[in-house]
């Protein structure tokens, strides 16, 4: 989906599509495909962009994907809400880094002390 028109897709399919695409993800990097699983990072990437573009920042809607069962598609969506709701996004970050889950736990630490040191500035 990420060579057509972004604009031309509902808000729905757009969080289908994140939450495939982070699976995918998550499946290269467990398979070491690291060129498929950068490329991956880059879709989602596109996604969340296209939301954030949509009227009121329409990032909002990735929350439903807290608590999903795949750790990438909750680290991919708590990221992608620090800018809108830093509080529910910090928890779901805290959250993945309880669950001792790696790499996603490492990463989601990173994330908190970034945040906490000044360091990231989400937007």
């Amino acid at each position: 989906m990420i060579g057509r028109n972004l604009s031309s897709l509902s808000t729905a399919d757009i969080v289908k599509d994140f939450e495939r695409r982070c699976i995918e993800q998550y499946d290269a990097m467990e398979g070491n495909e690291n060129t498929r699983a950068n490329r991956l990072v880059w879709q989602v990437h596109a996604l969340e962009m296209e939301l954030k573009s949509r009227a009121g920042d329409q990032r909002r809607v990735l929350m439903k994907l807290f608590g999903h069962p795949n750790m990438q598609v909750r680290l991919a969506a708590a990221r992608a809400n620090l800018a809108v709701d830093c509080v529910a996004a910090r928890r779901e970050l805290q959250a993945i880094v309880d669950e001792q889950w790696y790499p996603q736990a490492a990463e989601a630490s990173m994330a908190l002390e970034s945040l906490d040191s000044g360091f990231y500035r989400p937007t």
